[in-house]
């Protein structure tokens, strides 16, 4: 079922207050007990030594080319991008379990997940439910109810043009917590990497208060770039006390035994074999002039 945006939803509005109430990253000891207790908590650490590698049918994302309205808002916690007037887009593949529908986006900075032991300066979450639940406060109850598309972001020299129409809105809510503004001509598809084959996917759960376990997860291996100088612009958001929103990730938690699964793109494969044939003819061509001098 297909559901269509014409109205900020004051169920979904509200989401975050239902799903987790007052909270700070700085302490996160006083987070709900399942935070503290859990088996199958996020974020975790991404690494090639770690994961299995498996096969999964590639994603099929409809609706994520719209050009929509959106609302965005500094919910205290991070920035929150929701779509407005369009029918919501979709995902399925992947090895997703069902049909997912977009609910919201947000940001993290610096990323939540760190791959290969480095941490990146900015982390999205595309956060969706499977359809044959009402909405997201419903599905996060179910186990697999809930899917998120992680996308990390790598610094640039230069700023990215799809970023500068959301982060100049972005930087007139630094002490505006709570006060939706108005984008027009809002593309989910320009946060999403080209190269979507190569993934990671583990089950785990919400980054944030109550950290309800059972969550679908995906971290693209291909990223997308941002400068310093945009990073900044996230960093000056401001809390409900008025205080700089400087961390807003969670501390790693552990594997606990999960299974962490790596899709290896075959673009990424193939680029790394190009990489390496000029640095094998130098080798051949220096081990040749060796051999011409000794031989002389």
């Amino acid at each position: 079922m297909q559901y269509i945006w014409c109205k900020w939803s004051f169920s979904l509005f509200l989401a975050g207050h239902v799903l987790g109430g007052h909270w700070s990253y700085d302490h996160e000891e006083h987070w709900a007990p399942l935070c503290q207790t859990g088996k199958s908590q996020s974020p975790i650490a991404l690494s090639h030594s770690v994961a299995v590698p498996k096969e999964f049918h590639p994603f099929s994302l409809h609706g994520y080319g719209q050009s929509a309205s959106a609302l965005l808002r500094n919910n205290g916690h991070s920035a929150e991008v929701r779509l407005q007037n369009i029918e919501a887009p979709t995902v399925h593949g992947g090895g997703l379990s069902g049909t997912y529908q977009l609910d919201h986006l947000h940001f993290h900075w610096q990323s939540e997940h760190i791959m290969s032991n480095y941490r990146f300066p900015l982390e999205l979450h595309l956060v969706h439910f499977d359809q044959k639940h009402r909405n997201l406060t419903e599905a996060v109850k179910h186990p697999h109810g809930v899917a998120v598309l992680g996308v990390l972001f790598d610094l640039s020299p230069d700023d990215d043009e799809d970023f500068q129409p959301l982060l100049e809105i972005i930087d007139n809510l630094k002490e505006k917590v709570g006060d939706p503004r108005h984008l027009s001509d809002f593309s989910a598809k320009s946060f999403i990497p080209r190269d979507k084959a190569g993934f990671y996917r583990y089950h785990g759960s919400l980054t944030t208060p109550g950290c309800n376990e059972g969550i679908i997860w995906t971290v693209f291996t291909s990223t997308l770039p941002i400068s310093k100088k945009q990073v900044k612009i996230f960093e000056a958001l401001q809390t409900e006390e008025k205080m700089p929103l400087i961390k807003n990730y969670r501390s790693l938690q552990p594997l606990n035994g999960r299974t962490l699964y790596l899709r290896v793109s075959p673009i990424r494969e193939n680029g790394a074999n190009h990489q390496q044939a000029p640095v094998l003819l130098t080798l051949v061509l220096l081990s040749l002039i060796s051999l011409s001098y000794i031989s002389w």
